[in-house]
């Protein structure tokens, strides 16, 4: 079997433009209030962060390339937040192990954390592949071009303060440098393979 080789130049290139576009309709959807997406993103990978509410404020948005799992590497939109609140925050990921689990009539896993009370984080960083809301709201958004050779640096989004309503992301990488989760609950539920809940959940 032949050895793959990438153009890591071409790939930029292609994903800069590609995420240049993707920045370009989002900004077009944010100004509507309305974001839609549709989830899990299907291989490419990822967990979803959902929400009630995230209010956010130093938002940043520009392109990206990052490591899924389901891809070595995979051009994404990067959000900064200089600090957010989550309200009804719930994180999962789902985890097919049908092969190694299979026998023992587990064919997946979800994997869930919930909080009790509001989520305040301080210096967010995230790299997600999607995006829905049933309402977005910005404090005075700027969505910039700039002159640059990397085409990953050609197009941005940015706002005081973010408002997203009823969202869910689909994230490859989630860093703070501060995260403080009331009531943190860690399920980990095993379903069989109709999809019936068999146990984890309490």
């Amino acid at each position: 079997m032949g050895v793959l080789h990438i153009d890591r130049k071409r790939f930029l290139i292609m994903g800069g433009v590609g995420y240049a576009a993707l920045i370009a309709l989002l900004a077009a959807l944010l100004l509507t209030g309305t974001v839609f997406a549709a989830f899990p993103v299907a291989g490419i990978g990822g967990f979803v962060i959902a929400a009630d509410k995230i209010v956010g404020d130093g938002f940043k948005l520009y392109p990206s390339l990052g490591e899924t799992s389901e891809k070595p590497s995979w051009p994404q939109a990067a959000v900064d937040l200089s600090s957010a609140t989550i309200s009804g925050l719930n994180l999962s990921k789902d985890l097919d192990v049908s092969g190694a689990l299979g026998n023992y009539g587990i064919h997946k896993v979800l994997v869930e954390i919930t909080a009790t009370q509001d989520v305040v984080g301080q210096g967010l960083k995230l790299r997600i592949s999607g995006l829905a809301a049933d309402r977005a709201e910005f404090d005075t958004l700027d969505v910039k071009e700039k002159h640059s050779d990397n085409p990953l640096n050609k197009l941005g989004m940015e706002a005081p303060k973010l408002t997203l309503t009823k969202a869910e992301l689909n994230t490859h990488s989630l860093v703070a440098q501060s995260i403080a989760i009331p009531g943190m609950k860690l399920k980990i539920k095993a379903y069989d393979a109709n999809g019936k809940l068999i146990g984890g959940d309490f």
